[in-house]
């Protein structure tokens, strides 16, 4: 997600959206990983060892890595997602801000 056209330099949230947006997002988002990768990691070291008759070691590597990267990719994809989502609220804002200003009469409207 290039480019901070936007964004309050200040503290990094589009405006029009509260200033700790980003940070709401991210801790979700970690959360959300954090879940995915331990149900990833439990379920690969269950089929390592069942299905292919890994030993308890190996089934535990297995499980520790394959939990930590799917944490990792889904905590990416979940953060990604919820700042695109930022992004459209972002833009649904100003586009209904600028409207109302359109249609407020020239008696209401003080930037003209």
């Amino acid at each position: 997600m290039g480019g901070s056209e936007g964004f309050d330099m200040a503290n990094g949230a589009p405006p029009g959206l509260p200033p700790d947006a980003v940070e709401r997002v991210t801790l979700e988002a970690r959360k959300e990983g954090v879940f995915a990768g331990l149900t990833s990691g439990l379920a690969s070291a269950l089929i390592g060892a069942r299905l292919f008759g890994f030993k308890r070691n190996t089934a535990l590597f297995c499980g520790v890595l394959s939990g930590v990267l799917s944490g990792y990719l889904f905590t990416q994809a979940f953060r990604d997602t919820a700042m695109a989502q930022l992004h459209a609220e972002e833009a649904r804002l100003r586009f209904q801000h600028k409207n109302n200003a359109d249609t407020q009469p020239d008696s209401e409207n003080l930037s003209v």
